[in-house]
């Protein structure tokens, strides 16, 4: 199968998935977005302030993140480093010095994210897509906008406890050649069959960080699977059976909520 048949194969899937291309989508977007934003405004100033105040630096981090269909846009968080530390891997992991204390704190409860509810009202992001990626990890077209929180986003949840083994020249390779194509799987196959329904459950389960998360032994499972796919795609011999996401991460699947 060569890539061109491969990519126009993803982009068929792709249009079939009504939800997620639909302007319905895009409404809700701009509508729950801007709720966010009303409600969440104590929360917002109040970190804005905590950053502010403990460490030196902008309170805002941006970083160029690319969209659906390669299309680059500015990312908006809030900045949860400290400024004097240049270079190192793209990637963090528990335990990285460039993480300020309040940083770790805001990662852990994903408010350091807050600020993408702008891009979403923009229209640079959903709130439910693919984790938008930086332009080297990006190997391949976006199929859908990306989102602030999405199947992957969820299922990897304690990706940082995940790396905590890997020194840090390893970091961005092991994210790009292991963690990405897993993570595109499950983006893609949520994504192809969500639903108005799906979304809202997946992010009330982003913020009771509830639902399965990716360990170590999906990961040794995940990774043998893809040896075997691409072994298959490079001989022509069968195909494996698909790789499929935790069955709390489909769409209409209710528990764990």
């Amino acid at each position: 199968m060569d890539m061109q048949h491969k990519n126009s194969l993803a982009t068929s899937c792709s249009a079939n998935a009504a939800w997620s291309h639909s302007a319905a989508k895009r409404v809700f977007d701009i509508m729950a977005a801007t709720g966010m934003i009303v409600l969440f405004s104590p929360v917002i100033l109040f970190v804005a302030l905590a950053v502010k105040l403990t460490s030196k630096g902008p309170v805002f981090f941006r970083q160029t993140r690319v969209g659906k269909a390669n299309s680059n846009f500015l990312m908006w968080k809030f900045r949860t480093m400290r400024t004097d530390c240049a270079g190192g891997p793209c990637v963090t992991k528990v335990g990285d010095n460039r993480v300020t204390p309040v940083g770790a704190f805001l990662r852990r409860l994903k408010l350091d994210e807050l600020p993408q509810l702008f891009n979403v009202i923009k229209g640079e992001m959903s709130l439910v897509g693919p984790r938008p990626k930086v332009p080297h990890h990006e190997t391949q077209p976006l199929l859908y906008k990306p989102g602030v929180t999405g199947a992957a986003s969820l299922a990897f949840r304690e990706e940082e406890e995940l790396l905590r083994h890997l020194p840090d020249r390893a970091l961005d390779d092991y994210q790009v050649t292991v963690l990405m194509p897993i993570k595109r799987q499950l983006d893609n196959q949520y994504m192809l069959e969500a639903t108005f329904a799906s979304d809202l459950l997946l992010m009330l389960r982003t913020v009771l960080g509830r639902g399965d998360a990716i360990r170590e032994v999906d990961l040794v499972h995940f990774q043998e699977s893809l040896v075997t796919l691409s072994s298959a795609l490079t001989t022509g011999s069968t195909m494996p059976r698909p790789l499929e996401a935790p069955r709390t991460l489909k769409p209409g699947a209710a528990g764990g909520a």
